[in-house]
């Protein structure tokens, strides 16, 4: 393997930060990379708001949870759906925007968001930066919006809090069986098996870590989240729609 699958393999959430400040080229070559990344259409769907001032970055903190890490990173970046230079785009060739009342346009605009954050993570690490990403940014969307002066149609989906890893690197988070994850030709319906062998790797990660042995299964945590609508997240569908995504 070469090096950069190394790094890729190698990768984990980072979430406690040195003081040591990014230089301006770091942060031009991490959006330089992820400018690159694919997109639907070549539309470029997607916008990126950097916050590096300290007040700004302790309110982003404050909205998206309060997550201490955004306070403490060297950056906060704010990916958003961005919708608004394609209405500009129509506007100048008289055309109507249709395309925000289908709710394809919020799975092309998300699915541009993670690509270009995936690809400024692996830019980041690269450079020794860590990372972590915030969906913590969508509890108070109109909020940051307005913080950030987001224009109508762009929409704040995740944001990336990046910065030089305090000592010493978190572990790596457990993961699936590979086969649960990597089907080949044909989707394998086996997840009973894989969530038991997932439940007891984060229960030995969990052990290393704290030497706690009687920790909640990875499984009943999951089941805890998804058994209830994302209440913190509530305010997502009514800032879509004042924001222009009128989709059915």
């Amino acid at each position: 393997m070469n090096d950069f699958i190394n790094q890729l393999h190698n990768h984990r959430s980072v979430r406690t930060f040195t003081d040591k400040k990014l230089t301006q080229e770091q942060l031009d070559a991490i959006m330089g990379a992820a400018i690159q990344a694919p997109n639907w259409i070549n539309g470029q769907q997607v916008s990126v708001v950097a916050v590096t001032d300290k007040e700004r970055k302790s309110r982003l903190a404050e909205l998206s949870g309060n997550q201490k890490h955004i306070d403490d990173a060297a950056a906060f970046l704010v990916f958003c759906m961005d919708y608004s230079r394609a209405k500009h785009i129509t506007d100048i060739h008289d055309k109507k925007l249709e395309v925000m009342r289908d709710i394809e346009a919020v799975l092309v605009g998300s699915t541009d968001v993670g690509i270009a954050l995936g690809t400024a993570v692996a830019a980041a690490e690269s450079m020794g930066i860590g990372t972590v990403p915030i969906g913590g940014v969508r509890r108070s969307p109109a909020e940051i919006s307005e913080l950030l002066e987001l224009p109508e149609l762009a929409f704040p989906i995740s944001g990336l809090a990046i910065g030089y890893p305090a000592d010493p690197l978190p572990a790596q988070s457990p993961r699936i069986p590979m086969e649960a994850f990597y089907h080949k030709e044909t989707y394998v319906q086996n997840q009973k098996a894989a969530v038991e062998e997932m439940d007891k790797r984060q229960q030995e990660a969990i052990k290393a870590r704290t030497g706690e042995t009687k920790a909640h299964p990875w499984s009943e945590r999951i089941a805890a989240f998804y058994s209830e609508r994302y209440k913190e997240y509530g305010k997502v569908t009514d800032v879509l729609k004042q924001s222009g995504y009128d989709y059915k």
